[in-house]
């Protein structure tokens, strides 16, 4: 209900906006553009059990820099891009990309990784103070006892999963047979030049 309010009085301040513009009530209510300040507004959720559950299909590589300061927040957005391109190329290089890589998260706390077809079944364990879920992968074939944390946005059609680099580098490795290949060490060579960042993926909810 909380969140509900919020997104109203904020859809409501965004229509307040466009009637300054000298737009009509008919067309400030209209069914788009009502549709479209919710969207905009309600685009990061609050993470709960119930909004990550379903089939994410992964549609690219996500980077983020955890630090608070603000003037470093332009020069960590350009290292950012720099990154996730690279991670982009070695990713595609790798074979995950659109179609060929996703996660199913059950309401049960189990969820399969799916890649190449291969799955990838484990349990997970989610924290709702810090907004991470603990994946583990249990006995599944090439992550045998393989553990990793994750931070989770969720949007209403999105998730981004975050990932402490060495982690997720060795995440990448074991699921795609090429631990210790030579651009995944480049990779993990240009991910070490920066402090605070995250490395992950963006994923899309596939709809019912």
């Amino acid at each position: 209900m909380k969140k509900i309010c919020m997104i109203l009085f904020s859809v409501c301040m965004l229509l307040t906006g466009y009637g300054a513009k000298g737009q009509s009530l008919k067309d400030l209510l209209n069914k788009d553009n009502i549709k479209k300040a919710v969207e905009t507004v309600a685009d990061k959720l609050d993470v709960l059990p119930e909004n990550i559950t379903g089939t994410w299909e992964y549609t690219g590589a996500a980077v983020r820099f955890t630090s608070d300061n603000v003037l470093m927040s332009a020069a960590s957005e350009l290292a950012a891009g720099q990154v996730e391109d690279k991670l982009d190329e070695y990713l595609q290089k790798a074979g995950l990309r659109q179609g060929t890589f996703s996660y199913v998260f059950e309401t049960d706390s189990t969820f399969t990784t799916v890649f190449n077809k291969m799955k990838f079944p484990g349990t997970y364990r989610f924290s709702p103070e810090a907004d991470t879920i603990e994946l583990d992968y249990g006995k599944s074939e090439r992550l045998k006892g393989f553990t990793i944390k994750t931070q989770v946005t969720v949007g209403i059609n999105s998730m981004e999963l975050l990932f402490n680099a060495d982690r997720i580098i060795e995440f990448i490795g074991k699921i795609s047979s090429s631990s210790g290949d030579t651009k995944l060490k480049a990779l993990s060579s240009l991910i070490s030049q920066y402090d605070g960042m995250k490395i992950g993926f963006g994923l899309t909810k596939v709809q019912d």
